[in-house]
């Protein structure tokens, strides 16, 4: 079977349709890198955000363990309890930063209001995320 001459101006138009179909799946491939890439980045930034909750609520129970004058001697600014949490903390979060505010009075004589900030800062980020918890440590009436 003998295929007909085609025309001169239709001569390489399979070609450039090929070349077509080339360029829009590339750029569909680059689109679903692209999909990737954030997704990861969505899924550390969930991983961070959670040990962060876990490194907060393990602060405030290694508390409730201790009397209001411990709390002060135990979990003060460079203290060593609360040095090995932030230990922790870099070990888990990128740039952590863990702060516990002991000033709040409680709801009665033996209890203190607590607050735990642990903040981080995401690699190629310009802000930093943090996580707050606040508690009521001690006997409530």
């Amino acid at each position: 079977m003998s295929r007909p001459n085609l025309p001169a101006l239709q001569a390489g138009a399979y070609l450039l349709e090929t070349l077509v179909a080339a360029l829009v799946l590339a750029f569909g491939i680059l689109g679903l890198t692209g999909l990737h890439a954030s997704s990861i980045r969505a899924s550390n930034e969930t991983r961070f955000r959670a040990e962060a909750c876990s490194i907060a609520n393990g602060i405030i129970a290694a508390m409730w363990i201790e009397t209001a004058a411990r709390m002060d001697a135990d979990f003060c600014a460079g203290c060593a309890k609360l040095a090995s949490w932030q230990t922790k903390a870099a070990s888990l979060l990128p740039s952590a930063e863990v702060r516990v505010d002991l000033a709040g009075a409680g709801l009665s004589a033996e209890s203190r209001s607590v607050t735990v900030t642990v903040s981080w800062q995401m690699v190629g980020s310009a802000e930093r995320h943090q996580f707050v918890s606040t508690a009521q440590i001690g006997k409530n009436p």
